[in-house]
């Protein structure tokens, strides 16, 4: 076990995913609404990253949790320093020089976080922007918040993800690539 220190302490069944998850190569979260799925896939991140396995998570959530994450379960949850950016589809300077923080060689080996909405993907320059984030930071995983809205195979962010996901074991010096999360039907 790493020195990582929960910011919020784990319910029994949160640890108990967490320890079967954070080594695994693939793992997916099929847990009840508001069981705390996001909380098991952050303190993962934040386990990795103390662990010396990651340096760079991408989030992929839908349109209206997206936010969320970024502004609410991150800062609540994540035991560690981190720099995050959230995924807006401005041209702005404002916005392109707030990317380029997380695309700039990570001297100071701070964790980063890319925040983007699964919608983003659809279109080619959300795509490349998610691509060139795991490419520029090697050691990475990514987690993607209510996977079943990648599920139509005609949908063009469905098509785009594989294509996202073949730079991840490529540049990672461990081998946890994905965490996707459900609702579990039962």
């Amino acid at each position: 076990m790493s020195t990582y220190n929960f910011k919020t302490t784990p319910y029994d069944h949160q640890a108990s995913a967490l320890e079967e998850s954070w080594s695994a190569k693939y793992y997916a979260l099929f847990m009840e609404m508001g069981t705390g799925k996001s909380k098991v896939a952050i303190d993962t991140v934040g386990k990795l990253y103390c662990d010396n396995k990651i340096l760079a998570a991408l989030i992929i959530a839908p349109k209206g949790v997206y936010d969320n994450w970024y502004k609410k379960e991150l800062p609540i949850h994540l035991g560690v320093e981190y720099h995050a950016v959230r995924w807006t589809p401005s041209t702005s300077k404002k916005f392109k020089k707030e990317l380029d923080t997380i695309l700039v060689p990570n001297e100071d080996k701070q964790l980063r976080i890319f925040v983007m909405n699964v919608e983003a993907l659809s279109s080619k320059r959300g795509a490349q922007a998610a691509y060139t984030f795991l490419m520029k930071n090697p050691g990475n995983i990514m987690i993607v918040d209510e996977s079943t809205t990648i599920k139509n195979r005609q949908a063009q962010r469905t098509k785009n993800m594989p294509i996202i996901g073949e730079y991840l074991p490529a540049v990672r010096s461990h081998d946890l690539p994905w965490i996707c999360m459900a609702n579990a039907v039962f």
